[in-house]
């Protein structure tokens, strides 16, 4: 059985490094040795995984297959392994997470303070950037973001979803009148946020049970999601934001929704493919799903 799982983990390895040298250097071995063992799996299986030349190196269609397996069955040895071990090992050491501000500094961040509160030999570090972060550049444990990754070292697992609104403060409704449909933001003051040199200016609004997508023009732009967010508060115009972001403001009437819009991102806690994963992790991802499940 330990032969089989090390066979998983070494074919996964050759995967994501791309070529036998590489892997080989990854595993501290050499690649006639790495090929060997590739070959008896592939002798083993009946069945050639990789297709092997000078200049080629590329997945057959069982490899494809057994690649997803092979992961999904790695996955779930990790979990069992963590699970086993947060009986036994007290959360200790630093946690490193990682947010984009619209999914982190209003509605991650309490939750994050309140994880941390349970675990005191636990040191916890929040990143939160309006500009797109990297689990390997930036040295993070997780990283929550709205998209999921499609590089093979990386896994995401799904923890919420979260609805982007359309909304403006009460006092600039009164001054510039209630939008009635996607046309009539052409008529409005819309702010916008910016990643790099990208204007997030395509908005989603619903109209009789379907989403039209509608370019608006911006009148202010701005690359902090904290700064468009008080933009907003303040009466400067109309501007997208995630609905659980303006959760209390919304509820205490200091902002409206102005159109309707089933705009609905998926969020993903998003961490390196390492083989092992402490159990601090599995504890924060579990508690994560569990309060943004019920809260956000």
């Amino acid at each position: 059985m330990a032969d089989n799982v090390n066979d998983l983990r070494l074919f996964t390895d050759i995967v994501q490094a791309g070529a036998i040298t590489r892997a080989a250097i990854m595993l501290n071995s050499s690649p006639p040795a790495v090929s060997r063992r590739l070959t008896a799996l592939e002798k083993r299986l009946g069945v050639r995984l990789i297709e092997r030349h000078a200049r080629r190196f590329q997945l057959t269609e069982a490899g494809k297959a057994f690649y997803v397996r092979a992961q999904r069955i790695l996955a779930e040895i990790q979990d069992a392994e963590a699970e086993a071990s947060s009986h036994a090992q007290r959360l200790k050491g630093r946690l490193r997470i990682g947010a984009m501000f619209q999914g982190g500094q209003r509605s991650l961040a309490p939750e994050i303070a309140r994880f941390a509160m349970r675990y005191p030999e636990l040191q916890v570090e929040l990143v939160v950037s309006d500009e797109p972060l990297d689990v390997f550049t930036d040295d993070l444990d997780i990283l929550f973001q709205p998209e999921q990754p499609n590089q093979p070292n990386i896994v995401a697992r799904k923890v919420t979803e979260g609805r982007l609104i359309i909304c403006a403060s009460p006092d600039y409704l009164k001054r510039k009148g209630r939008p009635m449909s996607a046309a009539d933001l052409a008529h409005h003051d819309c702010l916008c946020l910016a990643q790099g040199h990208t204007v997030q200016n395509r908005w989603r609004v619903t109209c009789e049970g379907s989403d039209h997508d509608v370019e608006v023009t911006p009148r202010l732009v701005c690359n902090s999601g904290e700064t468009l967010y008080e933009w907003i508060l303040a009466g400067h115009g109309i501007g997208l934001q995630l609905e659980w972001n303006a959760r209390k403001d919304l509820e205490a009437g200091r902002l409206e929704e102005c159109l309707d819009s089933q705009w609905i991102l998926p969020w993903y806690a998003v961490y390196p493919h390492r083989g092992y994963h402490p159990p601090k992790i599995k504890a924060f991802l579990d508690y994560m799903k569990e309060r943004m499940g019920q809260h956000i």
